[in-house]
C-alpha cells in the first residue's frame, strides 16, 4: 500500500544522489526525477544539462518541473510530450495561483514572480528537448535569432510554450502582487564594523570579512580548500570543485583574488590555532566547523546564514533583511567608485567579480547611481538647513 507521501505525490519524486566525474575523478551532487522509484531518463538528461554550472540549478529546475509532471499526470493524464494546447499550461497557472480541488495537494497561492520561474523552467526543458530533436513536427512557429541567423522553430510544443507571455495572458495580466524582498543590498564601513564585532568568533569575522574584501559569493567562500591559500602571494583562489560535503558551489569564474595583509595574517593566525584544533578529520576545506557532532567537517552555507542573521540582529539590523550576497554587492559598490576616480576598468572589475560579461555590472551601476543620487540629496537638503540657520 502506498504511503501518504507517495500519494501527495503521485510517485513522482525530486531525488538527490552522486555521480562519479571521471575527468575530475571526484563525485559531484546530482539531482533527477523518479516515477514509481524508475528514473525519468529524458527529463533528466536535461536536469544532468542544466546543473553543469551548479547543481543547485538542477534542483531548483527539477523541483518545479516535476510539479508539472504532477498536474499533467493528475488532471490531464497524458505524457510531456503529449501537450498540444497553450491552454494546458494556462490551467497549470490557475493551478499554482488558486489550486486545483482535483489534485491531493492543494497547491495555489503563488505569486507571479514565482510562477514565472515556473514558466520559464518548463520553457526550458521543451527547448532542450527541440535541441536535442528529440521531438518533431512539421507545423512552425515564427522565426527566433539564434547567433545572428533566423531559424524556424518547428516543434509542437515549443511554439506553444516559447510565445506565451505570462504578463499579456488573462489570467495574469491583471495580478498586482509580487514577490516583496527588502534586503540591505550593500554595507556601509560602520554597518561592516558593527556586523563583525558581533560576530562571535574569529572563523565568523573571517568569512564575513572575506566576502565584504574579496566579493566572493558566500560557496565560492565556503568552498575554498586550504591550498586555495597563498599566504606567500597574499592571493585566495576561486576554484571550481564539486565540493560535495558541504554543497558549496562556483557559479562564476574561477580566478585569483589578491587580499589585504590584514587578512592574510588573520587567516594564517586561524588556521594554526582555531581550524588546527577543529581539523579532527583531516579536511582539505579552509572554514570548518568548531564544535558538536559537526566538528572538523566544512561549514555550510545555510549555517552561516543563519549564524549572520544572529549577529545582525544583536548588531540592531532587522535579521530579515540580511543576506550574504550583500558582501558581493558592497564589494562591486566599492570597485564602481574607484572607477569613478580613474583607478579601476570595466576590464578589471570584470575579472575581479568572475563575470563572463561586463553586461552584468549594468544592475549594480543603476544601484550604485541611485544611492548617489540619494547622497547627493541628503547633502544638499542639509547645506540648505544649515544656510538657513546661519541667516536666521
Amino acid at each position: 500500500m502506498a504511503g501518504k507521501s507517495d500519494s501527495v505525490n503521485y510517485g513522482l519524486k525530486v531525488e538527490q544522489g552522486l555521480k562519479y566525474i571521471p575527468n575530475l575523478g571526484e563525485e559531484v551532487i546530482q539531482y533527477y526525477i523518479t516515477e514509481d522509484g524508475i528514473p525519468l531518463y529524458e527529463v533528466n538528461r536535461w536536469v544532468e544539462y542544466v546543473s553543469v554550472n551548479s547543481y543547485k540549478t538542477g534542483a531548483n529546475y527539477a523541483s518545479k518541473f516535476v510539479i508539472f509532471l504532477r498536474f499533467l499526470e493528475v488532471k490531464y493524464k497524458i505524457h510531456y510530450r503529449d501537450v498540444v494546447s497553450k491552454e494546458i499550461i494556462v490551467d497549470f497557472i490557475k493551478y499554482l495561483l488558486y489550486g486545483d480541488e482535483v489534485m491531493v495537494k492543494y497547491e495555489g497561492n503563488r505569486s507571479l514572480n514565482s510562477i514565472q520561474g515556473y514558466v520559464s523552467v518548463i520553457k526550458s526543458f521543451y527547448e532542450w528537448l527541440e535541441d536535442e530533436e528529440q521531438i518533431q513536427n512539421p507545423i512552425g512557429y515564427g522565426v527566433r535569432r539564434n547567433t545572428g541567423n533566423k531559424h524556424t522553430k518547428k516543434k509542437f510544443f515549443y511554439g506553444q510554450i516559447y510565445d506565451f507571455d505570462i504578463n499579456n495572458d488573462n489570467i495574469t495580466k491583471n495580478l498586482k502582487y509580487q514577490e516583496k524582498r527588502s534586503h540591505l543590498r550593500w554595507y556601509s564601513d560602520a554597518q561592516i564594523e558593527e556586523i563583525t564585532a558581533s560576530l562571535r568568533t574569529r572563523r565568523d569575522k573571517l568569512v564575513f570579512t572575506t566576502l565584504v574584501e574579496t566579493g566572493m559569493r558566500i560557496g565560492e567562500c565556503l568552498g575554498l580548500h586550504i591550498n586555495h591559500f597563498d599566504f606567500h602571494e597574499g592571493i585566495l583562489r576561486v576554484i571550481k570543485s564539486p565540493n560535495v560535503e558541504n554543497k558549496a558551489t562556483v557559479k562564476t569564474k574561477e580566478r585569483d583574488l589578491y587580499i589585504s595583509s590584514t587578512l592574510n595574517n588573520d587567516l594564517l593566525d586561524y588556521i594554526r590555532a582555531d581550524r588546527f584544533e577543529a581539523d579532527v578529520k583531516g579536511s582539505e576545506y579552509l572554514f570548518l566547523n568548531h564544535k558538536g557532532s559537526a566538528k572538523g567537517t566544512p561549514l555550510e552555507q545555510k549555517n552561516y546564514l543563519k549564524i549572520l542573521k544572529r549577529a545582525a540582529k544583536r548588531a540592531g539590523f532587522d535579521p530579515e533583511e540580511i543576506i550574504t550576497h550583500a558582501g558581493r554587492s558592497t564589494k562591486a559598490q566599492q570597485l564602481l567608485e574607484d572607477r569613478e576616480e580613474g583607478i579601476v576598468t570595466d576590464g578589471f572589475i570584470k575579472e575581479e567579480m568572475g563575470w563572463s560579461s561586463i553586461d552584468v555590472l549594468d544592475k549594480y551601476v543603476n544601484a550604485f547611481d541611485a544611492r548617489k543620487r540619494k547622497e547627493t540629496a541628503k547633502f544638499i537638503v542639509e547645506r540648505r538647513a544649515k544656510k538657513q540657520g546661519e541667516d536666521g
